[in-house]
């Protein structure tokens, strides 16, 4: 059984005046992709324990291997089976009511079908363009009591409706802890474009070994990067970098001097996870640099180098590119000259 959680840990940015990457605009208008949603938010907070029994089965029933994921995993209170499960979840639930979560969810998310969903079936229109084979999964949205943002289970992406809040229930974040960069993403627009990292980064793992080192991180980046954008052509690059406008500017602007500090200090293949982590890490910017630089200037690089292989060799399908695993071959097939 595949299973994967992302936990997002993130920040962000102006939306309305980025540009969109509209070479990857494709006409997917005749693809059909319909989307099966279930609510588990709404069944969950109508939990009386009092009917326990009658709560517990609609939810194994509605929805089966989710539900023990959300129980194990998410909200981590155990398996549904253990004769203590219905207090522990009452729990949760008496803890969790007071402070009017049900009320902020069903606020912000007054019609999802309407005004989420359109754009995450548009993105698995292009996802099922450019891999026909594949299956497109069920969405379940969920409270992750702030700790997830989306989650894949075989074929089912779930989605923690509250970490899209927004900028005015950012108190409710402060409380948690979580800092000003990671809670600029915590918006509904960021949606979209964390399922379909998810999609990217479980269809096409990324397989570290002994000599893993900061290209491989890099390229590896870069092209998820350019999957993104094939995904949602359309979507601002700030949502899509998960920068500012300014830091994507800055990105522009110094590209050259990013590529050179890493190209100078000889570290394109240095395997020191201290490297890694400063080239490609998220925060909420690049350490070596200002803190108005933008964060991941190695993944920025990584996708520059992608981006200009893919036009250097037309005939390299999406697929195709990331199947790939020979990061140095594609930094040569590149011809990357900032």
């Amino acid at each position: 059984m595949k299973t994967h959680i992302y936990l997002l840990i993130i920040s962000i940015f102006l939306i309305s005046s980025c540009k969109n990457n509209n070479k990857h605009k494709i006409d997917v208008s005749d693809i059909v992709v319909e989307i099966k949603i279930k609510h588990f938010e709404k069944d969950l907070f109508k939990f009386n324990i009092d009917s326990s029994d009658y709560y517990l089965k609609l939810y194994r029933q509605k929805y089966g291997e989710f539900f023990k994921l959300y129980n194990n995993n998410i909200i981590e209170i155990g398996s549904s089976e253990d004769k203590f499960y219905p207090e522990s979840l009452n729990e949760f639930i008496r803890y969790w009511k007071p402070k009017e979560i049900p009320k902020i969810l069903d606020e912000e998310f007054p019609d999802f079908e309407k005004d989420q969903l359109p754009v995450v079936e548009e993105a698995f229109k292009h996802y099922k363009y450019y891999f026909p084979e594949n299956y497109i999964p069920e969405i379940y949205t969920f409270f992750s009591s702030f700790g997830y943002s989306v989650v894949l289970l075989d074929s089912i992406v779930g989605i923690g409706l509250d970490k899209y809040l927004g900028q005015h229930n950012f108190h409710l974040y402060d409380k948690v802890g979580y800092s000003q960069y990671k809670k600029r993403r915590m918006i509904k627009e960021m949606m979209p474009v964390d399922i379909m990292r998810l999609m990217g980064e479980t269809d096409y793992p990324y397989e570290a070994d002994e000599s893993d080192n900061l290209l491989d991180n890099m390229i590896y980046e870069g092209k998820i990067q350019y999957y993104l954008n094939c995904m949602l052509p359309e979507t601002p690059d700030t949502l899509k970098w998960r920068y500012t406008e300014q830091q994507l500017t800055w990105a522009n602007k110094h590209e050259n001097k990013i590529w050179n500090y890493i190209a100078e200090q000889r570290l394109l293949f240095s395997t020191e996870k201290k490297d890694i982590r400063k080239f490609v890490g998220d925060g909420p910017y690049t350490s070596i640099f200002t803190d108005v630089s933008a964060p991941r200037a190695g993944a920025f690089i990584g996708f520059k180098i992608v981006d200009k292989y893919m036009s250097h060799n037309p005939e390299t399908t999406l697929k195709k590119l990331l199947e790939e695993e020979d990061a140095r071959k594609i930094l040569a097939g590149a011809k990357y000259n900032p």
